[in-house]
């Protein structure tokens, strides 16, 4: 991921009845490369090589992709994720 301008701060999965989620924290210099280089991850086509190979060995694995841009508040306490700064 670092080949398009960010890394991976945190990943959580949970299970819910409907099904697990996977969370993927990844942390961004800024909103601009944010748009820009998640764009040409989606667009890479090594990326979607990756994809159509794994859906075709194991089924659709990705059901729904949410963006949330996630903005620290004051009061909010200090974020301690193994290998990651706040």
């Amino acid at each position: 991921m670092r080949h398009y301008g960010f890394q991976v701060v945190a990943m959580w999965e949970s299970s819910l009845p409907a099904g697990p989620r996977f969370v993927r924290v990844p942390d961004w210099p800024d909103m601009e490369t944010k748009e820009r280089e998640w764009n040409r991850f989606l667009a890479d086509e090594e990326w979607k090589e990756i994809k159509r190979i794994t859906c075709a060995e194991h089924g659709d694995l990705v059901g729904e992709v949410q963006d949330h841009l996630l903005v620290p508040t004051p009061y909010s306490p200090a974020t301690i994720v193994r290998g990651a700064h706040s």
